[in-house]
This record gives C-alpha cells, structure tokens and sequence, in this order.
C-alpha cells in the first residue's frame, strides 16, 4: 500500500472512530436511563454497582478516544500513531466486551437488547475491511453464545410484566438506533454519490480535453510528415533553378508545374489539418469501405509522390465491409508507404485483401535495402530511424503504429522475398447487420428457410 493509499484509510478509519464515539455518548446516556427505569419503574433488583462501573469505565474509554481524535492530543502520537482500521476493529471489541459485561448482569442471552451484537455488526460491516468485519462478527457470535450458559438471571416479582415492558423497551431502543443509523449512512451515501458523479463529470472533461491535445499532436505531426516530401522536391527543383543562372533550364516551365503541384498538396494538406482541428471533428471515428480506404490511399500518396510509380493491387472487397477510422488510420498507411518511395523509389508497392473474412491486410513492400532483424523488434517502441541523419528520427512510424493499434490493428514487418521490406498492417472489418423483420427472426428461429 502506497502513503496516498495508507492516508485515505487513515481519514477513513478517522471519520468513523469519531462517528462511533459520538453514538457511544448516546449509548451510554440511554443505558443510563434504562437502568434508572428498570431499579424505580419497574422494581428490577439489578446490580447497580458492576453496571455503573461498567458504565464509568466504558466513558472514561470513550473520553480518551475523543480527546485522541481532538487537537488537543499531542501532536507526537497522532502524527506517528494515526488512527487505523485495526485500531477502529479495536474500539469496537471494546464494545462488544462492555455490551457483554451489561448483558451478564441483566439477564444474559434472553435480555432482548442482546440484539445489539446485530449493531456492532451492521457497523462493522460498512467501517471496516471484510476480514475485521468478519473478525467483529464471529466475537460476537461467540460473546451471544456465551451469555446462554454465563448470566445473572434478573429478580422480577411479576416475570410475564417485565419482560413484556422490558421487550418493548428493547425493540424502541434498537428501532431508534437502527433508523438513525440507516438514515445517517444513507444521507452519507447520498453525499458520496454526488461527488463520485460531480468526479466523474470532471474526469470526463479532462479525458476529452487531453484525448484532443493528444489528437492535435498527432494530426500535427502526421501533417508535417506529409509536407515534408512535397517541401524537400520543392527544395530540389528550386536549388537547381538558382544554379542555372540567368539561363533558366530548357524545362524550366516542367519545373515550375512541379513546383505549383507541391505547393498545391502543402495547401491541401493545411487545409485539412485546419478542418480536422476543429474540436468536434478531431478525433470523431468514422466507418469508412474498406476498399474506398485503400483507394483514397493510394490517390492521397500518388499526389504526394507524382515521380514514384505505385504500384497497387486491391482484391475486390465487398461494399459492406467497412472499417473504423479517423484522420490519423490514413495518415499512419501513408508514412509506410512514404518509407518505403525514400527506400526504393523505383519499386513501391501497396497490396490489399481479406486474410480472414473480417481481417483486412495491407502490405506496403519496397526493394530497399531492408531492416536489420535487431532494429525491427524496436520499431514502434521508441524513436527509431534507419534514414541518414537530417531525414528523419522515426517519429512518423511510432505515430504511424500508434494510430492502427489504436483501432484494434497489428503491423508485421518483414525482409521480403528477393530483397526489400514487407510491412503487413491488419485491421479489423465490421459487416453491418441487415434489418430483417420479426417474421423473418421468428421462421429462422425455427430453422424454416
């Protein structure tokens, strides 16, 4: 147990020792009051002596018990002696010892305020761990037990009278306790399930504003991955324009079409970052064709990577099949697809089909150099990059496998046959439920085609 959890139960046990001690006040003063009844209304020849002494020590408990619950205990023991749930079962044996003490002189197991063992109980039950509630209970079990062979029998002139009033006393008193315990554990309960829900509520907005800036931040980062590819061509493109001199190149008008398409896709790519910031759309989870999702991306990467030939092969997938997906699932297939155009431009490759029927499997393979087995193990774990240094830190693929994991998908990467890297990402399908009537439901029930 960990000191934020040893302090919680501190406060807990603290606040029911004190609830205890103040019921034990009344418990005393009722007590009290019996006994005076029962020896002048009742002409029960009690003993007055072991009762009140009894009674005496048991305030005199309940005394020091309060005054170690005030600031006016020395600061020494209830800062290295807080109070605990063992010292709370503690206080309550001490009950249950003077509740046996007054049961022995009045009459043992057949004096009905023996029926308090049950409030001890039902008080131990909601203070305490089960195991010294339990502990509380079989003490009392056994105290109840006891008071059958081990009593005072009580000296009554009219036995059928006194019993009869000392019953109805009995049945008043515990009715009274037992309401006021109800009432005060209810209205308690009632408090702590408005804060657990005014909690919850704040957890919530909590939740949902950190699930944003988390969303903010991968959008952000996904979008400058895409721009990176269009700004660094651009880069390219105008680096040999300035070296021309004032000649402009015989493909100068090629160039600056080149140039216009980059800055075309940075604007495009802005854009919707600028969309998908908004606070109601970011992070919202759309069910989108699986083959529709294979299609747009490989569009979005061909408008990217206009000099990199793809080359796509798409089983045909059924219309129902869809998939979940954000502005982060397309983003994360894309930074593959982009590792794998700087690994072998030459040789890209994107494959789609069904592996289960509701498994989609896309496979991003390139003829590249390949990733040492000891690096794949890594990859999604931290950030790792295989690119020289300036190109790259691996940010993109630990976001990129973040956002499939994110929705129930798995990446595999792999050599590939021939040379090359094979990354297989796989996500899980959803088929919609067709609207049948009841009819329908009730001839399939009997199997009635």
């Amino acid at each position: 147990m960990n000191v934020m959890d040893c302090e919680a139960s501190a406060s807990r046990a603290r606040a029911h020792l004190r609830r205890l001690a103040r019921i034990r006040w009344l418990a005393i003063g009722t007590v009290g009051a019996l006994v005076y009844a029962a020896h002048t209304a009742l002409e029960i020849r009690i003993p007055l002596v072991p009762l009140v002494q009894t009674l005496c020590v048991y305030a005199l408990v309940n005394a020091a018990t309060t005054l170690r619950l005030q600031t006016a205990w020395p600061r020494f023991w209830s800062r290295h002696l807080p109070v605990t749930e063992h010292e709370l079962g503690a206080q309550l044996l001490v009950d249950i010892a003077v509740l046996s003490s007054a049961l022995y002189f009045t009459g043992g197991a057949i004096n009905p305020f023996a029926a308090c063992y049950l409030l001890l109980v039902l008080y131990a039950s909601v203070a305490l761990p089960p195991r010294l509630a339990w502990t509380v209970a079989v003490i009392s079990m056994l105290a109840y037990a006891g008071l059958h062979l081990f009593r005072i029998p009580l000296p009554v002139s009219d036995a059928v009278s006194a019993d009869r009033t000392l019953n109805y006393s009995a049945h008043f008193a515990i009715y009274l306790a037992l309401a006021a315990l109800v009432a005060g554990y209810g209205v308690r309960l009632s408090e702590m399930r408005r804060l657990y829900l005014a909690r919850a509520a704040a957890d919530a907005q909590k939740e949902a504003r950190e699930r944003y800036l988390v969303g903010l931040a991968a959008l952000s980062a996904g979008t400058a991955h895409q721009m990176s590819t269009p700004l660094s061509t651009m880069a390219i493109v105008v680096g040999d324009l300035r070296e021309s001199g004032e000649v402009p190149p015989p493909d100068w008008k090629q160039s600056i079409d080149m140039l216009w398409g980059q800055i075309q896709i940075c604007r495009r790519s802005l854009e919707a970052m600028a969309r998908s910031a908004d606070v109601d759309r970011l992070g919202k989870i759309e069910s989108v064709r699986a083959e529709q999702f294979v299609l747009d991306v490989a569009e979005r990467f061909r408008a990217l990577h206009p000099k990199v030939q793809l080359k796509l092969r798409c089983a045909r997938l059924e219309d129902a099949l869809t998939l979940s997906s954000d502005h982060t699932l397309p983003q994360a297939v894309l930074n593959f697809l982009g590792n794998a155009a700087d690994a072998s431009p030459h040789s890209v490759e994107m494959r789609a089909g069904l592996i289960d029927e509701l498994l989609l499997a896309i496979e991003v393979l390139d003829r590249g150099p390949g990733i040492p087995a000891a690096l794949r193990e890594r990859i999604g774990k931290g950030l790792l990059s295989t690119k020289e240094s300036g190109r790259g830190n691996g940010s993109g693929v630990l976001i990129a496998c973040a956002a499939v994991e994110r929705f129930g998908g798995t990446i595999h990467i792999s050599d590939r046959r021939g040379g090359g890297t094979r990354v297989q990402i796989e996500l899980p399908l959803f088929r919609p439920r067709a609207a049948t009537t009841g009819e329908d439901d009730d001839y399939r029930r009997l199997g009635i085609a």
